[in-house]
């Protein structure tokens, strides 16, 4: 299971939807996708509090995205953090993390590792370009393919010893009697849960082919029908939602709603006349994703 908590959903300056935040649990993996300011305040209020995230990925160096992420490094100093955290985005990161500590005379007492790509035994995070105004990137967060023995065919054919069953889940070849029974014709491949998360972005194939059949896209939707969303490089909820549909994926979440709208609901309206499986998440609301 997978669970994605909308901590801000709203882009440019501070509003009541929040800014640009998305706390995504695996487990006992946390990854926060994006820091915008009062970030750390957000997810305090909600209960959730920040020293178990383990990733953060950030999009690009905006401020509406970035400019949360000093306070909660520090913080997670202040409270004497020793677990290790991976710093996901562009490369221009390391800088501006380097000469916030510099100008604020902060060392952590944590590492903080700056990557490409994140990985486990069961989850992979990785970057795509998106088409913004500055270097940009998404983000996929991916549970890894499982290998199952399928048991129940196993024991159709009188087979329940789970020495065989084992046997054959390692890719082994076993032989009872004159029956041979080969791995390939008792494994089934379950696929893992996949989400991505465009941060700011004009609709464009680059975010199409990166986000092929994803079970939740969450895509830049900052206006309802405005030419000026590519002059800045974002998009309108009706570019989302035909993203959603050329790239197959299964559930749209509208995100980084401008200010300028107190409902954002005829957004939603514009969206779902090209993609039906679209939702607008409310700020402090989570969804759930399962096998």
């Amino acid at each position: 299971m997978i669970k994605i908590y909308f901590i801000g959903t709203g882009g440019g300056a501070p509003n009541k939807r929040g800014l640009p935040a998305y706390l995504v649990q695996r487990e006992g993996l946390y990854a926060l996708f994006d820091v915008g300011e009062g970030t750390q305040q957000r997810l305090i209020d909600s209960g959730l509090g920040f020293m178990r995230i383990r990733v953060i990925g950030i999009t690009h160096l905006h401020g509406d995205h970035v400019l949360g992420l000093p306070g909660l490094l520090e913080t997670m100093g202040i409270y004497s953090r020793k677990e290790k955290l991976t710093l996901l985005g562009p490369p221009e990161l390391r800088d501006f993390v380097s000469e916030v500590f510099n100008r604020t005379y902060f060392r952590p007492n944590y590492e903080i590792e700056f990557a490409e790509s994140y990985e486990d035994s069961n989850i992979r995070i990785t970057k795509f370009r998106t088409c913004h105004v500055v270097n940009s990137y998404g983000f996929i967060f991916e549970e890894k393919d499982r290998i199952n023995i399928d048991a129940e065919r196993l024991r159709r054919e009188g087979i329940k010893d789970w020495r065989i069953m084992r046997l054959l889940k390692d890719g082994k070849r076993v032989e009872i009697g004159t029956k041979v029974l080969l791995p390939e014709d008792y494994l089934v491949v379950k696929k893992g849960i996949k989400v991505a998360y465009t941060g700011d972005t004009a609709p464009c194939n680059d975010v199409i082919n990166a986000v092929r059949e994803v079970d939740l896209l969450l895509h830049d939707s900052t206006f309802l029908n405005e030419k000026e969303a590519y002059e800045y490089g974002h998009s309108n909820s009706k570019d989302a939602a035909a993203v959603a549909t050329k790239a197959n994926v299964k559930r749209l979440a509208l995100i980084h709603i401008s200010p300028r709208y107190d409902d954002a609901t005829p957004l939603l309206k514009e969206a779902m006349k090209v993609f039906e499986k679209t939702f607008l998440p409310e700020p402090f609301s989570y969804y759930i994703l399962q096998e």
